[in-house]
């Protein structure tokens, strides 16, 4: 099992736009220069983020992003659904080799079950919350 730097950095940029709510837009230049992140790859993660609806944009001198509900109200469960194909992901979901049909796998079984499970305890821990540990 291995979270990828996805994860991690939606993770981060998210707690970064909370500790901004709810007023401003803060721009992806000031989070790369908090967080020490690649102003690309954040950009690549807040158009997946804005597609799931979980920020909004403005654009401009005073744009930027921000988050499009409260931190409370937003579940690390939510971020991790939205950037992955699951926290756990056998290799045939990437692309990778596998001679069983996707129906008669049980490792696939496994790890759906692993996931169900995984998300059920991520849906508990709130951005807030994330922003605290």
């Amino acid at each position: 099992m291995k979270i990828a730097k996805r994860e991690d950095f939606a993770l981060i940029f998210m707690s970064e736009l909370s500790k901004h709510y709810p007023g401003e837009y803060v721009s992806l230049g000031f989070i790369a220069h908090q967080t020490n992140l690649s102003p690309l790859f954040l950009k690549h993660i807040a158009s997946v983020l804005l597609e799931k609806n979980l920020i909004e944009s403005k654009e401009g001198i005073s744009g930027g992003y921000r988050l499009h509900k409260p931190p409370q109200k937003i579940t690390v469960s939510e971020i991790i659904k939205a950037i992955s194909k699951g926290i756990v992901a056998p290799s045939c979901v990437h692309g990778g080799v596998c001679r069983l049909k996707r129906t008669s796998c049980s490792c696939l079984a496994l790890w759906d079950k692993v996931n169900r499970q995984l998300y059920s305890y991520l849906d508990n821990i709130s951005l807030e919350d994330f922003g605290r540990l």
